[in-house]
């Protein structure tokens, strides 16, 4: 993400936050290992942490909701 981002390269890293939370999405509903008992809420908390590393890229406000929409479960 951070190399699209220093490459100037907007949409690409856009699209790889996206696959970011959409998979920790996924960890979190569809995981059955004994790890995702112990960090039950490790996975959401973490999707801020991504997005906010994301942010440090100046997205525009256009890409921003659409991945906070998404970031909420849009």
């Amino acid at each position: 993400m951070k190399k699209n981002q220093q490459r100037a390269l907007p949409a690409a890293a856009k699209a790889y936050c996206i696959g970011i939370i959409k998979g920790l999405m996924r960890y979190e509903e569809e995981s059955r290992s004994d790890f995702s008992e112990w960090v039950t809420d490790a996975p959401g908390e973490y999707i801020y942490t991504v997005v906010g590393e994301w942010k440090k890229g100046n997205p525009s406000n256009e890409y921003i909701s659409e991945v906070m929409g998404i970031a909420e479960g849009g």
